[in-house]
C-alpha cells in the first residue's frame, strides 16, 4: 500500500478513536431514599415518582418502583455521570384519630452528584414536605369586624371580605382552593377528646372556589377579592364599602326563613361544602374565629364520609368548668396553604390550630365589648421588596386594627 494512503488510513483511525472516547458515556448507580414526615401517624407512601434532570444536558429521567425499606422508601437507578436536580412526588396516607387522611407531597434535592467514585452506589435522601407545596397563596386581608351604619355604632355586617393574594413568583390556579373558618374559638379553650389539633383543623364552614383546574388563574402578585355580599354597599350605607368588583361571593340558601341571602350575578358564587350555621354565612365580627386557605385533596362525598369528627370536650370558662360533646369536619394540616389565627387582644386563651400552621395571632378588638373594632381590619405586612411577609406567625405578619384597604 502506498505510504501516502497508509498515513491517511492511520489518521482516520486516530480521529475515529478520539470521537469514540469523547462520546463514551459512563453510567453510575444512584439510590434514592424518600423519607416521610416523622410527625404523621401510620404514614404510607403510594404512587411515588422522582424526576432527575441533568444540570448540564437538561435531559430528564423518571424513577418509580419505590419499595418500603425500614421507615423509608427506596429505589435505585443507573444514570449517566453528572449533577442532577431531583424532584419527587407521592401520595401519603396517614392516620388522624380514627380516620385516614391523604395528601400529595413533594420533596427535592439540588445538585446531586452521580458518579462511580469508590465503585459504591451514590445515595440521596429526600424528606417530603409536611405541608402543602402550593404555598404562595396567602390571606392578605380579613375585614371581619364589618362597618357601622352612618352616625351609629350599629354593625352593618354585609360588607365583610377577604383578599387572597398570590405571593409567589409564578402562576397559581385557585380552582379547588377552599376558604374555611375554625370551629373553635380563641377566647375559650376546650380540652378535646380525641384531640386532633396536632394533625388537623376543625371547621365550622367550608366554601370552595369553583373551576376545572385552570379556570381561575392568579398571576404572581395578583389577588382575589372574596366578598360576603358582592355589591356597592355605599349605596345603602355611606359608611360602608364598595364590593361590586369582587370576583367571588358567599351565597347561601338559608334554612332559616327569617334570613335570606342576596345573590349578585356579577360575582361567582363559592361552592358550599359544609356549614354549621343556621342562616347565611358571616365572619365572626369579634375575631374569635380563625380563617384559612386549604387545597382540597378529595371530592365532596369522600370528604363528608371520611372527615367527620365527633368529640367530647371540657370547657374552662370564666363562669366554671363543664363537659359536653360536639361534631364537625376536620381538614388535615397538610392540606392547609395559609392560616391566620385571630383573637380578642385581652381575652386570648389559645390558638385553634397547630403552631406549625400559625404560631401567633392578630386582632381588631381589644375586649369583647370593644365597639371601636368596627371598621377595622387585619392586613398582612409587606417587606422592602413589596413581598407580603409570611413567617407563619400572624403576630409578626399582620398589622392589627387597620383601616380596610378598600374603604374610601
Amino acid at each position: 500500500m502506498n505510504k501516502k494512503y497508509i498515513a491517511y488510513f492511520l489518521a482516520a483511525l486516530l480521529i475515529l478513536s478520539s470521537c469514540s472516547k469523547d462520546e463514551e458515556i459512563i453510567n453510575a448507580p444512584l439510590s434514592i431514599r424518600l423519607q416521610l414526615p416523622m410527625n404523621l401517624d401510620n404514614a404510607t407512601l403510594e404512587h411515588a415518582e422522582a424526576t432527575l434532570t441533568n444540570i448540564e444536558t437538561m435531559v430528564s429521567y423518571s424513577v418509580g418502583n419505590f419499595k418500603l425499606d425500614g421507615n423509608s422508601y427506596l429505589s435505585t437507578v443507573t444514570l449517566p455521570e453528572g449533577r442532577y436536580n431531583i424532584e419527587a412526588t407521592g401520595n401519603i396516607s396517614y392516620s388522624i384519630g380514627s380516620s385516614t387522611a391523604s395528601t400529595t407531597m413533594k420533596a427535592e434535592a439540588l445538585g446531586v452528584e452521580v458518579a462511580t467514585k469508590n465503585k459504591a452506589n451514590s445515595m440521596v435522601t429526600l424528606l417530603f414536605n409536611n405541608y402543602n407545596a402550593e404555598a404562595g397563596m396567602v390571606i392578605e386581608e380579613i375585614f371581619f369586624t364589618s362597618s357601622t351604619f352612618s352616625g351609629t355604632q350599629r354593625p352593618y355586617t354585609d360588607d365583610q371580605y377577604l383578599i387572597l393574594t398570590n405571593n409567589s413568583d409564578h402562576l397559581i390556579y385557585a380552582d379547588s382552593l377552599a376558604i374555611v373558618e375554625s370551629k373553635f374559638q380563641s377566647d375559650m379553650q376546650w380540652e378535646l377528646t380525641p384531640d386532633l389539633m396536632r394533625d388537623a383543623i376543625t371547621v365550622s364552614w367550608l366554601y370552595l372556589i369553583p373551576g376545572n383546574g385552570t379556570s381561575v388563574p392568579v398571576d404572581a402578585g395578583e389577588s382575589l377579592l372574596i366578598a360576603l355580599n358582592a355589591k356597592n354597599h355605599t349605596l345603602i350605607n355611606s359608611n360602608s364599602i364598595d364590593l361590586s368588583g369582587a370576583q367571588f361571593e358567599f351565597y347561601d340558601v338559608s334554612p332559616n326563613t327569617e334570613f335570606f341571602d342576596e345573590d349578585n350575578p356579577a360575582a361567582t358564587n363559592l361552592i358550599k361544602w359544609y356549614s354549621d350555621l343556621w342562616s347565611y354565612t358571616m365572619l365572626n365580627n369579634k375575631g374569635t374565629k380563625s380563617y384559612g386557605i386549604v387545597r382540597m385533596h378529595s371530592d365532596y362525598d369522600t370528604f363528608i364520609e371520611s372527615n367527620y369528627y365527633k368529640y367530647t370536650y371540657i370547657v374552662n370558662a370564666a363562669w366554671g368548668t363543664y363537659e359536653s360533646s360536639g361534631d364537625g369536619y376536620f381538614i388535615p394540616n397538610s392540606w392547609v396553604i395559609d392560616w391566620v389565627n385571630l383573637s380578642i387582644q385581652n381575652e386570648w386563651a389559645w390558638n385553634v390550630a397547630s403552631p406549625a400552621l400559625d404560631s401567633g395571632w392578630t386582632y381588631c378588638a381589644e375586649t369583647s365589648s370593644d365597639k371601636s373594632r368596627y371598621g377595622t381590619s387585619v392586613i398582612r405586612k409587606s417587606d422592602e421588596s413589596g413581598k407580603l411577609v409570611d413567617t407563619n406567625n400572624s403576630t409578626n405578619d399582620f398589622l392589627p386594627r387597620q383601616k380596610p384597604s378598600l374603604a374610601q
